[in-house]
């Protein structure tokens, strides 16, 4: 009798291990190494070929083949003439006339998912013939590879016996992309074996906007890795107060917004030396500084621009530096890493109630979703005395530890997967 066949899994990726983002998936690998499976890391593209590679854990595999194929034009060409001999292009063009977005721009943006897809599919394919089968396709976004994955399993004698993706903001709201509307997804409800959203909003909007089973929707939080206690961030001393906020400078985040709110504290709390120390960078940087420049400075407000750190960076930063509360101003969010890395470090965190906030946030520490400057200031000014309580702190990192533990929720995750793979 020969060797038992391991399951294979392939992990389809938007770019990682190129480029920057997808951070989360350095933290799942280790788990996928220790798991008995056969695990390939499949790659949509590589459009940063001058960043450096992410190491994978050893057994860990990647196949860059669909990055070549991704926009190569044989592989295109071929994936335009299976789009447009497929009835899936034909009933996403029928759903835009029902939504009444049939024009230009959406059609192209249908059809150019749909040659897409049909690449993905095409590499699945091959990989399954390479490899005797695929026993699950993980996509890590409800995307175009979620979409191929589905499909491939949904084929009558599929070579993709399973597939599961995860989803996690802009990938579910189709409301929040540019052209409102996410092509394929609607018809793939039924060919998942499982929608793993990161937080509980995500899959309900999926349930109620997309048609997807609620039997087959599991929420499967992310989390970050528990500092020890040495690792926690001081709060300042009395008379002084340091606000910290971390995201991109884009308009979603509304950091004009916390401007403004901080210099509508500064005279609710004349009583505290203000400190407003930003981590991140983007788009309206130049446009953000000349705004804290003339409605901060004014007002005795120290603004120091941190920039675009490293993540290990800005977490070795915490410990040595006293941080009273991170405000998140956000219109938008899925599950915020930056406010689990800063309430597991014991920093309080204040946000607004948007996406799966209030899934990290006790209801005393959320904000309405769309507050005006003085009810963020007045916010902050009734929390002032109780950000700095150890007590108040010690919770914080307590409700991360009991519901963020990455190492947790990662191998409940590969596990859950794991089985599934397994089964005939």
């Amino acid at each position: 009798m020969g060797e038992a066949r391991r399951p294979v899994i392939v992990m389809l990726t938007s770019r990682f291990p190129f480029g920057p983002g997808e951070q989360f998936i350095e933290s799942e690998l280790p788990h996928w190494a220790e798991c008995d499976v056969d695990l390939v890391v499949v790659p949509e593209k590589n459009d940063h070929p001058d960043a450096a590679v992410r190491p994978v854990p050893p057994g860990v595999e990647v196949d860059t083949r669909l990055t070549r194929r991704w926009t190569g034009p044989g592989w295109r060409a071929l994936g335009a003439c299976e789009a447009l001999a497929s009835p899936v292009l034909y009933r996403d063009l029928a759903q835009l006339r029902r939504m009444g977005l049939l024009d230009p721009r959406h059609i192209g943006y249908v059809l150019r998912t749909a040659i897409q897809v049909a690449v993905v599919r095409r590499m699945l394919r091959r990989i399954a013939a390479d490899r005797g089968g695929i026993d699950l396709a993980y996509a890590y976004w409800l995307s175009v590879s979620a979409d191929a994955a589905a499909l491939e399993r949904g084929r009558g004698r599929p070579r993709v016996r399973h597939a599961v993706a995860r989803t996690h903001n802009a990938d579910v709201y189709e409301e929040r992309h540019p052209l409102r509307f996410h092509p394929v997804v609607r018809q793939i409800a039924e060919d998942l074996d499982l929608l793993m959203p990161i937080a509980s909003d995500g899959g309900r909007h999926a349930v109620e906007r997309y048609g997807f089973p609620p039997e087959r929707v599991r929420v499967s939080r992310l989390g970050v890795a528990l500092p020890s206690s040495a690792q926690r961030c001081p709060a300042t001393g009395a008379g002084e107060f340091t606000v910290v906020s971390v995201s991109t400078m884009s308009r979603f985040k509304r950091l004009d917004l916390l401007i403004d709110s901080l210099a509508a504290l500064a005279g609710m709390r004349p009583d505290l030396h203000l400190t407003w120390r930003h981590f991140g960078a983007g788009p309206l940087h130049d446009e953000l500084a000349r705004r804290a420049e003339e409605v901060l400075a004014p007002l005795g407000i120290d603004v120091e621009w941190m920039g675009q750190l490293p993540n290990e960076e800005l977490l070795a930063w915490y410990p040595g530096h006293p941080v009273d509360v991170l405000v998140n101003t956000s219109s938008s969010e899925g599950i915020p890493v930056s406010m689990m890395e800063a309430m597991a470090r014991g920093v309080p965190v204040i946000g607004t109630d948007v996406g799966g906030v209030r899934e990290i946030l006790a209801e005393h520490w959320l904000m309405d979703a769309d507050p005006a400057p003085d009810q963020v200031a007045a916010f902050i000014a009734g929390r002032a005395e109780a950000v700095k309580d150890p007590a108040v702190r010690e919770q914080m990192a307590a409700r991360i530890a009991e519901r963020y533990d990455a190492d947790a929720n990662y191998r409940r995750f590969t596990t859950t997967l794991t089985e599934l793979a397994g089964r005939a």
